[in-house]
Order: C-alpha cells, then structure tokens, then sequence
C-alpha cells in the first residue's frame, strides 16, 4: 500500500491535483507528443484558457512523463483518483476495457468528420469507441540512396524480394541492407509486426481466442529476416539491437535502408546525409504492402468525476482548430481524412503517403504480455538457435496458454 501511494504522489506532482468529487473542473493527464518542451506547455496552456473561457468549465492539465506512465495510472486506478481523462494507445485500450476501467466515447466522435477507419477500429471494442483520436502516427521505409548507389543498385528496392536481391551487393561493401533492432526491449509493433502484416498474417485468430503467427504467413516474415541475416542483409548485433537515434544505422551509414522509421528519425538521417541521399519511401510489400501506425487517443476513465465535463472537454479536442495545431506542433498527423494532412515538408509528404496502409495492430486485451512471450523467440531466431518454425511454435505454445487462462 506504501508502494501504491508513493506511485500515485509522484503521479500527482506534474502541474495539479486531481478535481475534487462534485467541483466542476476536468483532469487530464498528457504525455509530451510535442517534443520541444516550451511548444509542449504552451500548447497546451492555450487549451485550458480555450475551454475553460469556451465551456466555463476548470481544466487542469498535468503533464506526466512516458517513463512509467501505466504503473503511475495503475496505482492511480487502485486508489480511486488520477485523472477524468488520458491519452492512451489503442493495445492498452481493450485491457483497460475487460477490467472496467474506462467508459464509452462513441457519442464524441464528431459528425463533422470521416476519421481514418483503421484509427477508429483499432480503439472501438465490442461496438464501442473508447478513445477519441486526436493525432495519427505512421512509419515507412526510408532509405540512404548514397550507399545503394556505390553498390551499383540504382532502383531502391520496395519489395521483399528486391531487399534480398540487394542485400548481397551491399554486403560486400560491409553494408548490412536492411537496420534492424531485434532487442526484446523494442515493441514488435517498429520491428517484426509490420513484416508480419506484409507476409499476410496477424498476431491473433480473428475471434482473438489462440495466437496466429506461427503461421505459414508468420514463418516467411521470420524467414525473410533469418535469411537476410545469413547473407549479412542485416547488422550483425541485429538479435540484440537498440534502436537508439543517437547511434541510428541509416542516419550512420551503417545500414542501407529501415522498414519502420518514424518522421522524427527520418529527419535526423536528412540532416545527417543530407536530403539528397535521404529517400522517404512507401511501406515494403511482400504479400501485401502494410505498416505500422496509431492513433494517440483520450480516454475517458469510469472513475472520473465529472463525466458530462469530461466529455465536453473531448468534444473540444475533436475541434479541428485543436487537432490541427496540436498536429503542427507535434510532427503527427491529422486522424481524419476529410482534410489535408499537415505537411511542413518532403518528410512530411513521403510519410502521408504510407497513411493509407498504416495499421494500429492487433486490438486484444493480451496484446501486450503476448508481445512479450513472443520477442525472446524471435530473438532465438535471429541467434540461430532456433528455426524460424521451432521459433514460432514455442512462441505460440506459451501465448495459447496465456489466452486459455482468460
């Protein structure tokens, strides 16, 4: 209990304290989407004085680091406080969901716009939509054009088969094809699921009882990497690699090309080789062509205490005068398709590209303990210690018995 309050006092601390039962204010905790610390305040200062003058209502706005936020809420939710409102990601939200720990947003989804169909599937369980999308993320392939060319590849490959094709010419330059971070600390969202999804495959059944990617879609997107691995496609710490911006392969030199990059990271390789090298690409395809990419989404929680206000303050961050600056600010992009996508520049344009294929993941309230069972095999399998099947079978052995337990 000691523990739980200590948690729950340093969730507390950022700007405020939750609102009183029956006083008429909304509390929400945010995580900073935007970068730069002072836009980040002073977007979000802006908010509280725009609803508050709009609906006279109090906001406080909290503002929580990404380092330990779930423990923080967790603890939170054990002793009844925290906040109205909080921005989550669509694999936490049907957990949050079996345990009853959020209510519906359908009825704030505005009217006035048409958001992205994946945005609004990848938080809506049973029927219901229990995050409203204010942002969208997405990841694409971005290559170093240089060091294809002094491997005599003048057409960047956006294939499975074209990456393999490459990967031997490179390697002879010492140059691994493809970056790859196979840590068991990475999300397989940025790593193996979009390979995954581009094989044809998924993470779960459809009726999301037993596990699906010991697949034979599942074996060839696991293939694929241990093959390019034998012919040195990828770099040689691949099975226990970070992926860290300051040591970024692409960026480096050290690595040809990334499959999953985010727009932040693309700009650091522009900026480390210059634009002319830099090539912000569509997502690959192997079977089909597919990514990885999210709507950030506000909750509404059931231990909130003012929920008519909490659901007006939502309906303010649908508006698009709200949703557009935040997306500015932050380098996100719109979660609706009813209007152009804010574009700052050619990163910017390469990225919006890859929207219409990006995918949130595999929405299951075990989404994220099966992500962990999963990693150490993949990883065994880069390692070579495992075939990609052997790999795959353990995995799924261990997820099918966790999805029995429910």
């Amino acid at each position: 209990m000691k523990a739980t309050a200590a948690l729950l006092a340093l969730a507390l601390v950022a700007t405020g304290c939750a609102a009183k039962p029956g006083e008429d204010a909304v509390t929400l905790w945010m995580f900073p989407v935007i970068a730069d610390q002072a836009q980040n305040r002073a977007y979000w200062q802006k908010v509280e004085t725009g609803f508050q003058a709009e609906h006279g209502v109090k906001l406080r706005i909290e503002l929580q680091p990404w380092e330990g936020r779930e423990q923080k809420l967790g603890a939170a939710l054990m002793a009844g406080s925290g906040p109205d409102v909080v921005l989550l990601q669509p694999d936490i939200i049907p957990q949050y969901v079996e345990q009853k720990a959020l209510l519906p947003v359908s009825e704030v989804l505005s009217a006035e716009h048409t958001y992205r169909p994946s945005a609004v599937d990848a938080l809506t369980v049973r029927g219901q939509a229990y995050g409203l999308p204010i942002y969208q993320t997405v990841t694409t392939t971005v290559y170093n054009r240089k060091l294809f060319a002094e491997a005599g590849i003048s057409d960047l490959p956006d294939t499975w088969d074209e990456v393999k094709a490459a990967a031997p010419k490179l390697a002879a330059r010492g140059i691994p094809v493809l970056d790859y971070a196979g840590s068991t600390e990475e999300t397989l969202n940025m790593t193996f699921y979009p390979l995954l999804w581009q094989a044809g495959g998924s993470v779960f059944s459809a009726d999301g009882t037993r596990s699906a990617f010991s697949s034979p879609q599942g074996v060839e997107a696991l293939k694929f990497l241990v093959d390019l691995k034998e012919m040195g496609g990828l770099p040689r710490d691949a099975a226990t690699k970070r992926s860290l911006l300051a040591e970024e392969a692409v960026a480096g030199g050290r690595a040809a090309m990334a499959h999953a990059m985010v727009p932040a990271t693309a700009r650091n390789v522009v900026s480390s080789i210059g634009a002319g090298n830099t090539v912000v690409g569509a997502p690959l395809t192997g079977k089909v062509q597919a990514t990885f990419g999210q709507p950030g989404a506000l909750s509404l929680l059931r231990t909130a205490k003012n929920p008519d206000a909490a659901r007006k303050f939502l309906s303010y961050m649908s508006t698009p005068k709200v949703v557009e600056e935040l997306c500015v600010h932050s380098g996100y992009f719109l979660p609706w398709t009813d209007s152009s996508p804010p574009v700052v520049d050619e990163v910017d344009k390469g990225f919006a590209q890859a929207l219409p294929v990006a995918r949130a993941g595999d929405a299951h309230p075990q989404a994220r303990k099966a992500m962990g069972l999963l990693a150490p095999h993949l990883q065994a399998a880069l390692l070579g210690q495992r075939t990609p099947e052997q790999a795959l079978a353990d995995a799924a052995g261990e997820v099918d018995a966790l999805l029995r337990k429910r």
